[in-house]
């Protein structure tokens, strides 16, 4: 098994997984990273370019120093004109910024040999959201209304067929119910809400399906009353997809005194494509918004789950554009530099394509991304220590233990766990932990406590993951130099500057670590690398710190940023696997 393949373990069916299954993808996340592809190993100082702010003098002179202390060319230091501010609005990224860099590099790589830029102390940290009414994100919303609209239409539809079946058939106390299709509470519902809408019309649906099958019971001709059957059959499932089929045929398995084959087999059938539909929904959730990507995921929901999980969807999309959530980090934006302007949607997130299940997808080639370090911290002294530290520690070795933080909600053999979720998460922690205690020699601490890690808890610290405290760092640690540390919160690298501030990247470098990862907005968890992948590759030595980063993080043109030199590698001298 390659490290492609074991990677795509965690893409498989995770209801199914046992724990048998989950401790040997832990291990295989430490003992098979040799089958890394040589492509994507060995990044090259030549094949960095350090972005400046021009006029900057602590900027300037921080890229001339890194280039000189890593061999790099000097003519790969770009020097851009930028805001002297943490924070940039979207129109200065997109019409200033980014067409000074892209100009640059057309110059100076035109033959696209660079695979890494690092920005440097006084290069803006964050970009704003873009205009709540750009032309392409009011374009998707209405497209988001329309079929909204066309897919309640449909709903309404099957309500009023459903009312259709077995006609002139009474039943008790519901003489004097109103026709569905001629209901006028739904018809005039305009102002209420759109979540109360399809919530009354998904216990309408269920109403009628109800009151119909009541009537063809009462049927007396055998075939009337099969075909009558089969309608009801067939809207019930444009209503809640296979979904349906898959608990109706499980009734009556449960009912079949004789056990038979026949029903158990269509049963694994339907609950086979019940499972491949919901592996290809979770895939293109993690994909970027765009008409095409929604159409698919759309036709997979209906298939899956029905017409009334598609409005449910349509839904929180429309509030997902509502927030308008086309912020980021400047260094994520900035991965995607080479990208055309119409390449992609601004809206949430894009693919990272130097993940590993794109190591054979031309869609690398089409969508090229750029690695993205910062060497950047509180101080400029910080900042440069970043370079002195890690040049030295890779030398030896890191030293010093392992602190894991969980918070006791995850489980290694959790099977109703979904994908991104805290317990998803918490047990991610867990499968590092077994992976580093069973295939290294390092000291690992797991602490599977509610409450944090408290000050004098973790002495000479050098690798750290955990949570959850938002915006207020726990001092529990000593660190050893050289040390690897990130926590998963919601915006913990929102600032570096501020003096008061208690984010964790902040204060992780004032404290002494040398590497560290964070958001700049609110990213969702899913938007972490997994400390189970990220971990696996950098204790291995092979791979530089920014190749590590790359292999796992899940998203680009969104919130993480990595702080630290991209180059560091800092168990290239010192194997820690047994």
């Amino acid at each position: 098994m390659t490290l492609t393949s074991t990677f795509h373990l965690r893409r498989m069916t995770l209801k199914t997984w046992t724990l048998k299954t989950w401790l040997t993808f832990a291990v295989l996340c430490l003992a098979q990273l040799h089958g890394l592809p040589s492509a994507h190993a060995d990044l090259k100082p030549s094949e960095i370019a350090i972005i400046a702010a021009r006029g900057s003098k602590s900027s300037e002179r921080l890229a001339e120093y890194y280039a000189q202390q890593r061999g790099i060319p000097v003519e790969n230091i770009c020097k851009v004109v930028m805001p002297r501010k943490e924070t940039i609005s979207h129109e200065e990224w997109r019409w200033a910024i980014r067409p000074e860099i892209q100009k640059w590099l057309s110059e100076n790589d035109p033959d696209r040999n660079l695979r890494c830029l690092v920005t440097t102390w006084d290069v803006p940290l964050r970009i704003e959201s873009d205009k709540k009414d750009s032309p392409r994100l009011s374009r998707y919303q209405e497209h988001l209304v329309g079929e909204r609209t066309k897919r309640i239409k449909v709903l309404r539809d099957i309500v009023a067929e459903f009312g259709l079946l077995a006609p002139g058939i009474g039943l008790t106390g519901d003489t004097d119910r109103p026709s569905a299709g001629n209901d006028s509470s739904m018809a005039d519902s305009g102002d209420a809400k759109k979540t109360s809408e399809i919530d009354e019309l998904a216990q309408k649906l269920e109403k009628q399906l109800q009151e119909s099958q009541a009537r063809i019971r009462q049927l007396a001709d055998p075939q009337q009353r099969q075909q009558a059957s089969m309608k009801v059959q067939q809207l019930a499932t444009a209503g809640g997809g296979i979904r349906v089929l898959l608990e109706s045929l499980q009734s009556r398995i449960q009912a079949d005194k004789e056990g038979s084959t026949q029903l158990q087999v269509e049963f694994e059938r339907l609950r086979g494509m019940l499972i491949a539909y919901a592996e290809l929904e979770q895939r293109l959730e993690r994909s970027a918004p765009s008409i095409q990507r929604d159409s698919l995921l759309l036709d997979t929901l209906s298939r899956s789950r029905g017409m009334i999980a598609t409005v449910k969807w349509i839904d929180k999309q429309l509030k997902t554009v509502t927030k308008n959530e086309t912020n980021s980090s400047f260094d994520s934006e900035l991965s995607l530099v080479l990208w055309r302007d119409d390449d992609y949607q601004l809206l949430r997130w894009q693919p990272n394509y130097l993940r590993p299940e794109y190591d054979n997808s031309q869609l690398r080639d089409s969508y090229p991304t750029l690695m993205v370090a910062r060497l950047d911290a509180p101080t400029l002294e910080l900042a440069k220590g970043l370079i002195d530290t890690a040049i030295k520690i890779e030398k030896e070795g890191l030293q010093g233990k392992v602190y894991l933080d969980a918070r006791g909600i995850g489980k290694l053999d959790q099977s109703n766990v979904s994908p991104g979720s805290y317990a998803d998460y918490d047990r991610a922690l867990l499968i590092t932990a077994k992976g580093l205690k069973e295939q290294t020699n390092l000291d690992v601490t797991l602490n599977e406590k509610s409450e944090l890690f408290q000050p004098g808890d973790c002495p000479d610290a050098a690798l750290y993951c955990g949570w959850y405290s938002l915006g207020k760092y726990v001092d529990a640690f000593d660190w050893n130099p050289g040390a690897v540390a990130y926590h998963l919160a919601s915006g913990e690298a929102t600032t570096l500057r501020k003096k008061d501030s208690q984010v964790w990247c902040k204060r992780l470098l004032e404290d002494g670590v040398c590497v560290t990862i964070g958001p700049t907005y609110e990213p969702y968890l899913v938007a972490f690398p997994r400390p189970n992948e990220f971990f696996a590759l950098l204790v291995q030595g092979d791979l530089s710190l920014v190749e590590c980063y790359y292999r796992t993080k899940p998203f680009n043109s969104w919130m993480m940023t990595l702080i630290g030199d991209p180059l560091y590698r800092p168990f290239a001298n010192r194997i820690v696997r047994k």
